[in-house]
């Protein structure tokens, strides 16, 4: 089997669930609003009962529940319904796919009217049919900015809060600002004239042809994207009377899972792009949850590894975490077990694929990119860490 036959271009999700070493696996989309304490639980259910109780955070703000039985998938998939979860169709399901910034009504400097936009703007997706041949991974933000800056949100295509309004952000490009209902619309055009295009598949992919489609909807003005600016995770004490708390490589126990349904009370649980919770501020400790920004384990990013992935070729996440300490401030480093770079498709300052327990490394790239260093042993790693990457300053 070749690399390039390893990078898939479909994603799981609650109604279609993948195969992998350790059974079968779902994700889960939390509502907007977030989890409410008898939606977690059931999640949590979920997991231990017919799962194998691992809970994963992904980098879209989604749940992935792992092994299960094809039976329990779709047992999985009809609970998450009664529960109010997830939509009973399969389609809008997927088009529910609209990320939040996870401080929304919480954090004064959030922009007031961000989980009104973001319902709004589900609410026309849903409505849409048509948008049912986008692709399983194409999927929508909206950007209040706030203690979570502006542009650290990231989707195909994004609303952001401007002062005056909402600009567009679509791949490498942001458009001019527009009245909010103005924006939604444009946003659900632009999605239905990339649906229209499946060549093109995903903004990110094709800078010309966004173009080209930002014009066809519309927009006159557009601008390149601001670089993602470097944020403080959003771990500890927040704004709003909020707690952040990190997980370890994004993992958790169902146990873990209901202990923080437990906490909720009338309170709702969000989980975040950059595999963590946010909970209410008199939630108590836990030992596995990570509420100090500068941890090195928020360093490190690592796929389930041999354990649960039939491609992988070593226990990666064994790896990063025996080399978190490694990763200097302001740096990430990322362990894959093999070249499609599930846990971070984008590029890291280090990032190593997994070579039957030797490692290549890739300098400022992903796992697609050239190799930099070739065939290493973990202390020739340790080495190039300590040599290559330097501390940034935020």
């Amino acid at each position: 089997m070749s690399d390039t036959s390893l990078v898939r271009g479909w994603c799981p999700d609650l109604f279609a669930p993948m195969k992998a070493r350790d059974g079968f696996l779902v994700r889960i989309r939390p509502p907007i609003e977030g989890l409410d304490a008898r939606q977690a639980r059931a999640i949590a259910a979920i997991a231990s009962e017919h799962g194998n109780g691992t809970i994963e955070l992904t980098n879209r703000g989604n749940l992935q529940l792992r092994g299960f039985s094809l039976d329990g998938a779709h047992l999985a998939g009809n609970i998450a319904v009664e529960c109010g979860i997830a939509d009973p169709n399969p389609a809008r399901e997927r088009r529910r796919a609209v990320l939040v910034s996870p401080l929304a009504e919480h954090d004064p400097a959030c922009h007031p009217d961000t989980l009104l936009v973001s319902r709004r703007l589900q609410a026309e997706l849903l409505a849409h049919d048509r948008l049912d041949s986008l692709s399983g991974k194409f999927g929508w933000g909206v950007d209040g900015g706030g203690f979570v800056p502006p542009g650290a949100l990231f989707a195909d295509i994004v609303l952001q809060a401007q002062q005056d309004g909402w600009a567009v952000r679509c791949g490498s490009l942001t458009t001019e600002v527009l009245d909010e209902e103005l924006a939604v619309q444009r946003v659900v055009a632009l999605s239905d004239a990339f649906a229209r295009q499946p060549d093109i598949r995903r903004p990110a992919h094709n800078d010309g042809a966004t173009k080209a489609l930002l014009e066809t909807v519309g927009f006159r003005k557009y601008l390149p994207t601001e670089p993602v600016p470097v944020f403080v995770l959003p771990v500890g004490k927040l704004p709003g009377r909020r707690v952040g708390m990190g997980l370890p490589l994004g993992r958790l126990q169902a146990a873990d899972f209901s202990f923080l349904a437990e906490q909720l009370g009338k309170d709702r649980l969000r989980v975040t792009p950059w595999r963590g919770v946010i909970m209410p501020e008199n939630t108590t400790n836990h030992p596995g949850f990570i509420v100090d920004a500068a941890d090195p384990r928020l360093r490190i990013e690592a796929c389930v590894g041999v354990s649960g992935c039939e491609r992988a070729t070593g226990d990666v996440a064994e790896t990063a975490l025996a080399l978190a300490s490694d990763v200097p401030s302001g740096c990430v480093l990322h362990v894959s077990g093999c070249v499609k770079g599930c846990a971070h498709p984008g590029a890291a300052d280090m990032t190593l694929i997994a070579r039957n327990g030797r490692y290549d490394a890739v300098r400022n790239g992903c796992t697609k990119d050239t190799v930099s260093w070739a065939d290493r042993d973990l202390p020739e790693i340790r080495g190039l860490l300590s040599r290559e990457l330097k501390e940034i300053q935020t």
